[in-house]
């Protein structure tokens, strides 16, 4: 058996795998055709990042810097075709050893600026890192000045989470 075969064979089994614990775990169905399209693009993103994108320059980027020990950082960013208000989001998920573990490409359609296409990349990385598992991420892109965001518990968050209650009952957008 070929290594291509070897790899289609292991991506379905974690492809099933992954959606049987959606299912059992959150009662999340899914169609035949959802998991045959997601293991088509994994394996032609995998292919395309190791023949295309990683050149030499790329494996060893010195710039990059390696989250703690049991964080997943996720680097996004985006491309955007202002003609066609197109977009694409890219998504890579490295562990403090610097191993990839997962990478993806999101089309974006009717995305206004580059603004909002990288505000949608960042979107994406988290949607990334929820579908993959990953609970501690640190974020990284190259294309804002600043973004900091923190956890903290809902108590000491508490005035925002009441706000949220009361915009449940609210239909319109409220300043």
């Amino acid at each position: 058996m070929d290594m291509n075969s070897k790899k289609l064979i292991a991506i379905s089994l974690w492809a099933f795998w992954y959606k049987r614990n959606k299912l059992v775990n959150e009662g999340l169905k899914f169609e035949f055709h959802e998991i045959v399209g997601f293991i088509q693009s994994y394996v032609q993103d995998s292919s395309f990042y190791k023949t295309k994108c990683l050149s030499p320059a790329m494996k060893k980027n010195v710039l990059w810097r390696p989250p703690k020990p049991g964080v997943i950082k996720l680097n996004f960013d985006a491309s955007f075709t202002s003609n066609t208000n197109f977009s694409i989001s890219v998504v890579l998920a490295r562990d403090s050893e610097g191993q990839i573990m997962g990478a993806c490409t999101y089309p974006l359609l009717d995305v206004a600026d580059a603004f909002v296409a990288e505000a949608r990349a960042c979107e994406r990385a988290l949607y990334f890192a929820l579908d993959m598992g990953f609970r501690k991420v640190v974020l990284e892109a190259g294309s804002f000045e600043e973004v900091t965001y923190l956890f903290v518990p809902r108590e000491t968050n508490k005035v925002a989470y009441e706000l949220a209650m009361v915009g449940r009952n609210r239909k319109l957008p409220c300043f």
